[in-house]
């Protein structure tokens, strides 16, 4: 085997001292970042929600992009900001609870992941939690983490039956910790419990009233049955098999995968946004393989 020797010292380009300069910048603002808005447990300081506006995906995403940063070459303190920020909101949120949302009630999170929402906000969710790999791919507590999760979506959990292996289907938009919503979504499941908006919050959709939150999810009902969105999953399954190297993680991503490619090619090359409980294209929206939320007849502005 050849190798290559380098022991010619030269000054770095200027691009290169700029890239420097910008991750030390961004691990100084994570410092003041963390004194600001998280306690010393690592749990932020806000008011815990449920629901599509505000809810657990937002928190974590205010440690997004921290641990690829590490995985960059930062300083080894944004990792360890980073755990001590994932911790804390992992315990506050599964300490939070809902008193209306029926699904929330015995918290947000359980077994350490979302009790069950859609794949926009599951993504959202593990944006900082899926680069963890890059960062730190042998930490135990990570591995095991993202093992559970993955199982999450190949029945390892008979608390959550989210898949059924022999229509290949993802049995609902809203899936997780506790298995799939089988029932439609109200506008309720989507908003969070009732809340004081005016002059303490500014949601992202620009309501001004609890009742506008509730109006901007009233068509948000159709979430039974598979859901191309429920594509996300694989992220868990792909990374489980990079992580681990186990076939099983391999297997269950190509299955589910090659579902999706069939009914497309089955629906005119036009992938559908609804299959049914029976595995038929359109099958909990009355046959129409554009239906259902999120789906191809679907607009989220109202």
């Amino acid at each position: 085997m050849s190798h290559l020797s380098i022991d010619t010292v030269v000054t770095p380009p200027e691009w290169a001292m700029l890239e420097r300069l910008l991750i030390d910048a961004q691990v100084e603002a994570i410092a003041e970042f963390q004194t600001k808005y998280f306690d010393s447990r690592g749990y932020l300081l806000c008011i815990p929600r449920w629901g599509g506006n505000d809810g657990p995906d937002d928190a974590a995403e205010n440690m997004l992009n921290w641990t690829v940063l590490y995985a960059l070459g930062a300083d080894r303190a944004v990792l360890d900001r980073y755990r001590v920020c994932w911790e804390g909101h992992l315990q506050q949120y599964t300490e939070a609870k809902t008193v209306e949302v029926e699904m929330a009630r015995d918290g947000m999170y359980y077994k350490e992941f979302p009790v069950m929402f859609d794949w926009y906000h599951h993504g959202e969710w593990l944006s900082a939690f899926i680069l963890e790999g890059l960062a730190d791919p042998g930490d135990r507590i990570y591995n095991e983490r993202l093992r559970r999760f993955a199982g999450l979506y190949m029945n390892e959990d008979p608390q959550a039956k989210n898949y059924d292996p022999e229509h290949k289907i993802i049995r609902s938009l809203f899936n997780g910790s506790r298995g799939p919503l089988l029932r439609k979504a109200t506008a309720l499941d989507w908003a969070g419990d009732p809340v004081e908006i005016e002059g303490r919050f500014r949601p992202g959709h620009g309501e001004g009233t609890f009742a506008q939150m509730l109006d901007h999810f009233k068509d948000y009902n159709d979430v039974v049955g598979d859901h191309p969105l429920n594509l996300g999953a694989t992220t868990l399954g792909f990374n489980a098999y990079a992580l681990t190297g186990e076939s099983k993680y391999r297997d269950w991503m190509l299955e589910y995968t090659d579902a999706w490619v069939e009914r497309t090619k089955a629906n005119n090359d036009l992938i559908p946004s609804n299959i049914g409980l029976d595995g038929t294209i359109g099958g909990e929206a009355d046959g129409k393989w554009y239906g259902g939320c999120y789906g191809w007849g679907f607009s989220v502005i109202n």
